[in-house]
């Protein structure tokens, strides 16, 4: 059994067009699925980066100087290998370069300048990732700023749509992640998420695969991915092993995200407790109509109820 799934971010939107991106990426991957489980994930994640309806790539947040800073990473569960680059600029997938540091070397974290030197070094050309939606986005905050306002924009999104994209891969012998983004809205020059965090906003290993979307500095203070999968060599579902993590991301640091986790039994559980959290799992070739996330806001926010 080949099974992938594939989440757009915290606060997505579920419409048509951006659900589409997301059974188009799950294609992509499934036909390289069954040969190497390593591209797949990278052909899952490529598509969602050439978008600009989803935080990573082109479409990424502005960071407060405008402009994008990436981060990206991608865990082979069955070989113990894991690859990230942080803060990476001026490339267009990311996601690519940390398959290329995985493949190729044997360092595991390149982040800033030095991630973009190895990109160039492997010829990935320079890209521009700013959309025209995310810079008009990024004017408006900054003009909220200056007159002293909170900006409205979505902290995940930037704009109303769009925030850290990941998936979850099975093919039969072993377990995948990977994700990539651009981060929040106006973080600081510099800043790195838990994306390219083993154990933070990502994990995966013989036993299970993890993608985290959300505050990133909340699940790595929280190892949350590595705590799904130590819930599910305990005995649990991947649905309890994710929501029991959401709960405790809540509790201890008062939090929102979204969890998508698979076990080696090929068994998917996916929770979140923020607007949104569009999801899309492919077995076999087919697309499951009949998933959905849990939705734990109406449990974890009190001002709900």
């Amino acid at each position: 059994m080949d099974i992938i799934a594939v989440h757009g971010g915290l606060d997505t939107s579920r419409e048509r067009e951006f659900m589409e991106v997301l059974e188009e990426a799950t294609l992509q991957g499934y036909r390289l699925l069954s040969a190497d489980r390593v591209q797949a994930m990278e052909a899952v994640l490529r598509v969602l980066e050439d978008s600009p309806r989803f935080n990573c790539g082109f479409g990424s947040i502005l960071n407060l100087d405008g402009e994008v800073e990436m981060d990206a990473a991608i865990v082979d569960g069955a070989a113990h290998r894991f690859a990230a680059v942080a803060a990476i600029r001026l490339v267009r997938n990311p996601i690519s370069v940390a398959c290329a540091l995985m493949e190729k070397t044997d360092t595991v974290i390149l982040a800033g300048d030095g991630a973009v030197k190895f990109a160039r070094q492997e010829g990935f050309p320079e890209a521009n990732c700013v959309s025209e939606e995310q810079l008009e986005a990024w004017h408006q905050a900054k003009e909220s700023l200056a007159r002293g306002q909170t900006p409205t924009q979505n902290i995940f999104t930037g704009l109303e749509y769009h925030d850290t994209v990941g998936c979850v891969v099975w093919d039969g012998a072993g377990l995948g992640a990977a994700s990539s983004t651009g981060g929040f809205s106006l973080k600081m020059p510099g800043r790195v998420g838990d994306t390219p965090i083993l154990g933070g906003g990502i994990f995966a290993s013989a036993t299970s695969a993890t993608v985290c979307t959300g505050v990133g500095e909340a699940f790595i203070e929280t190892l949350s991915a590595k705590y799904v999968d130590e819930q599910i060599v305990s005995g649990l579902h991947p649905q309890q092993a994710v929501e029991f993590a959401l709960r405790r991301l809540a509790d201890l640091k008062g939090a929102e995200g979204g969890i998508l986790a698979m076990d080696a039994e090929g068994r998917i559980g996916a929770a979140f407790n923020a607007g949104r959290f569009p999801v899309v799992v492919l077995v076999d070739g087919r697309i499951r109509d009949d998933f959905k996330p849990v939705n734990l806001k109406p449990e974890l926010d009190p001002e709900i109820n």
